[in-house]
């Protein structure tokens, strides 16, 4: 990969906007997407804190990224277009979940008077995710989706065991409530059919747009669990098409039985136009402790993009933007790879981290 000598290295003494602006521009060059746009969304995203410098380790260990990064970038591959993404979790001023939620409340404040983002659903659940009650880990991520055509769309995540005095269950099925979305906890239960122990809730999702296709998703961590056997529970979906996940998770970890070394995440999708089914589900394959490089990971995703007729050479370019080093010198780029099949069109998307701290990753979210 000759042009990552052109590809600065990160330094400790940089800013977190320094490198996440570089690093956006260079993707988003890369994709056709509107560069200006997409780094004026991005300064606004990491404004204030961003002016931190990266530091040789993270005071705030993000849930965003395996080595504590509070940034991750990715691309979702899919046969109508190419879309670059960047999330983010909002630095605290102190290192404790309440400064936490203040920051993440003042960002998206900030999206919503600088770029429109819709709050008002957030804004009826925030008490159940954001309590003033013995807040604990952490408080919201925020994403933004940046395609060649359009404006940026954005979403937020949020923490299920946001403290002691309610469960995850509990919150996140009071949340569906809320948001008029209360008969698909019928499905919840039914595809987390191992108990809520195993098939863990971990993240409460929303779109921060308005209308009959905004989504909320809810995301599950899986112990002890095949991928055949979860793509057969995925036919709870509405446009689900089984038999292709099980392969997909083997060609990307080697390994056609459960996967035991980090858990399978997934998440059910509902919209308003949807009901109270999901119209969509998604499997999440952990990818950084398959292998020992992350060129061996770039192999394996390109030749299953290859078969899903997805543009392996957009890929490969990102990922020259996106690497600071020699793919074969490290395994903490590739976090994730989702993938879902719906109505005969594949979609597919890689997340990476920047490895601002670390690029071998010890595994995360383990059982106890």
């Amino acid at each position: 990969m000759s042009s990552l000598r052109s590809v600065p290295r990160v330094s400790a003494s940089a800013t977190f906007t320094e490198y996440a602006v570089s690093t956006a521009a260079r993707l988003l060059g890369s994709a056709g997407a509107d560069v200006e746009q997409g780094t004026r969304v991005l300064r606004r995203m990491l404004s204030p804190w961003g002016a931190r410098k990266i530091g040789t380790r993270p005071g705030w260990h993000s849930d965003v990224c395996a080595d504590g990064s509070p940034i991750e970038f990715s691309a979702a591959f899919s046969q109508e277009g190419l879309q670059v993404r960047v999330l983010v979790e909002a630095l605290p001023d102190r290192l404790n979940t309440s400064s936490a939620q203040k920051a993440a409340l003042d960002l998206t404040r900030g999206l919503t008077q600088a770029f429109g983002a819709a709050d008002e659903r957030l804004a009826a659940v925030t008490d159940l995710f954001l309590p003033d009650e013995d807040p604990t880990g952490f408080a919201m991520m925020h994403a933004a989706a940046l395609s060649p055509a359009g404006g940026p769309e954005f979403k937020v995540y949020l923490n299920p065991h946001a403290n002691e005095d309610m469960t995850g269950i509990a919150r996140t099925r009071e949340a569906l409530h809320r948001l008029g979305f209360g008969k698909a906890w019928k499905a919840v239960r039914e595809y987390a059919g191992r108990g809520f122990d195993l098939d863990r809730i971990v993240y409460f999702g929303l779109d921060l747009l308005d209308g009959p296709e905004s989504r909320v998703k809810v995301y599950f961590r899986h112990y002890d669990v095949s991928p055949a056997e979860l793509d057969t529970r995925m036919e709870i979906s509405l446009q689900h098409e089984a038999g292709f996940l099980g392969e997909f998770c083997r060609r990307l970890t080697g390994s056609d039985s459960a996967v035991r070394a980090q858990p399978l995440v997934s998440n059910l999708t509902f919209t308003a136009a949807g009901g109270h089914l999901p119209v969509s589900a998604t499997l999440y394959v952990p990818l950084w402790l398959h292998t020992a490089s992350d060129r061996t990971v770039r192999d394996r995703i390109s030749s299953v993009m290859a078969g899903m007729g997805l543009p392996v050479g957009a890929y490969q370019s990102l990922l020259e933007q996106m690497a600071r080093r020699p793919l074969s010198a490290g395994r903490g780029i590739h976090t994730y790879a989702s993938a879902r099949v719906q109505r005969g069109r594949p979609r597919l998307t890689t997340y990476w981290s920047p490895e601002l701290y670390d690029r071998y990753p010890p595994a995360r979210y383990q059982r106890g």
